[in-house]
């Protein structure tokens, strides 16, 4: 029997779109969606509160997170503090997708999901305030200063983790950083030391010619300067990169 063959004219014709790719990826989503829903009104039959019937689901199936959230804050929309809490804790490596979903959902204030997500996770607090501020940028002084109050121990991942290239979200940061948790200054004037040496969470490293990590530390060490960090400190950095106090005070 002969194969049969499809001309390849005919095979681009009938090849799905891009667009008719998305468009079934959101109705095979939208399907999972309604399909988590009908088992959280089964877990409801059998007197599951919305917390262990998350968890349940999570368990068991963790490549479905998002319709999984989704279902849960469509359906429990009073309870997303408790369903946030659960989710994270029966899947701490989620933590990023279920800030996303809790924010793409408009399920609250931005700021109580950092809250909340901080809470329960610490360890992610710099992805949990990327997130948060990427979603509401004019908010992100707000954001810091939740997350680091939450935990000030998670004050050095939140500068790690922002993008020191970009100087005005960075000055902003540590200002914030600062504002909330006074104390912390001396601990975040090394991690400014550490960050102009080239020591970040960024996972894109770029090498830099011996001019251009001077003009780095410059610009850093003069942001570090306006968002509040102590003359002396920089000094004792600016003095490793044989940088004037004149090139980088304001």
């Amino acid at each position: 029997m002969l194969a049969a063959t499809v001309h390849p004219t005919v095979a681009q014709e009938i090849k799905p779109t891009e667009q008719q790719l998305v468009a079934g990826k959101d109705l095979d989503q939208q399907r999972l969606v309604e399909t988590y829903s009908r088992m959280y009104r089964y877990y409801e039959r059998r007197n599951f509160n919305s917390q262990r019937s998350v968890r349940i689901l999570l368990s068991n199936y963790p490549q479905h997170v998002t319709p999984i959230l989704a279902a849960a804050f469509d359906r429990y929309p009073m309870h997303y503090r408790h369903i946030m809490r659960a989710a994270i804790h029966a899947e701490p490596a989620f933590t990023s997708e279920i800030v996303s979903i809790a924010l793409q959902q408009q399920i609250a204030d931005p700021a109580d999901i950092v809250k909340i997500a901080v809470e329960a996770e610490p360890s992610y607090a710099d992805t949990i305030v990327n997130l948060a501020s990427d979603n509401s940028p004019s908010a992100i002084h707000e954001l810091v200063k939740v997350a680091v109050l939450v935990e000030p121990a998670t004050a050095d991942t939140i500068l790690r983790g922002t993008n020191v290239e970009d100087l005005t979200r960075f000055e902003l940061v540590l200002r914030s950083l600062l504002d909330a948790v006074p104390t912390l200054t001396q601990y975040l004037s090394q991690t400014v030391a550490d960050l102009i040496a080239g020591d970040s969470a960024q996972e894109e490293v770029t090498d830099y010619s011996e001019s251009q990590e001077r003009a780095r530390a410059v610009a850093l060490l003069r942001s570090a300067h306006r968002a509040g960090i102590p003359q002396g400190d920089l000094e004792l950095i600016a003095t490793r990169y044989n940088i004037a106090e004149t090139e980088y005070l304001d």
